[in-house]
């Protein structure tokens, strides 16, 4: 229970898993696509975002940042730094990615920048946001519900 990620606001109380993945579950992923905006909820559909994929025949996504590893809160120097490395790690893969911005409505946490992949396989994004040490991410295929995928399980977030 002590390797549990930490209340933002306390730094001495762990955070329920349940807790952190419900509030995964209720965040909004904010995508800016290349005309507009879309909000990416779990669970939803999102016709104008596979609208988007469609005009570039793409099927698949993965919504990742690299900011506050194992939701342990990080200075903002840390998390820009951590993401210009992202951003640097899906340029050098050959990866397109519109820039987004998770948002925790409950306002717990500060929006995360993040990136929209496209054209990414599940098992690569995965892999992918464990090597920024990331609890989970928000993947879709286009025509389909986006969906939260949690890659740490509760008795020990820090594995893989």
């Amino acid at each position: 229970m002590d390797d549990l990620p930490k209340d933002p606001a306390s730094s001495h109380k762990p955070m329920r898993w349940g807790t952190l993945v419900e509030a995964y579950q209720q965040a909004v992923y904010w995508c800016e696509l290349p005309e507009q905006y879309v909000a990416i909820r779990i669970g939803q559909m999102h016709p104008t975002l596979d609208s988007a994929l469609a005009q570039h025949a793409i099927h698949d996504w993965a919504y990742i940042t690299a900011y506050n590893p194992f939701s342990q809160r990080s200075t903002p120097q840390q998390n820009r730094a951590m993401n210009r490395q992202l951003a640097d790690d899906l340029g050098r893969r050959g990866y397109t990615y519109w820039r987004g911005s998770g948002i925790d409505l409950a306002g717990a946490w500060p929006p995360e920048a993040s990136f929209l992949v496209l054209g990414i396989d599940r098992v690569v994004a995965c892999d992918l946001a464990r090597t920024y040490d990331q609890n989970a991410i928000v993947a879709g295929h286009i025509g389909e519900a986006a969906e939260l995928i949690v890659l740490s399980n509760p008795s020990s977030p820090h594995s893989a």
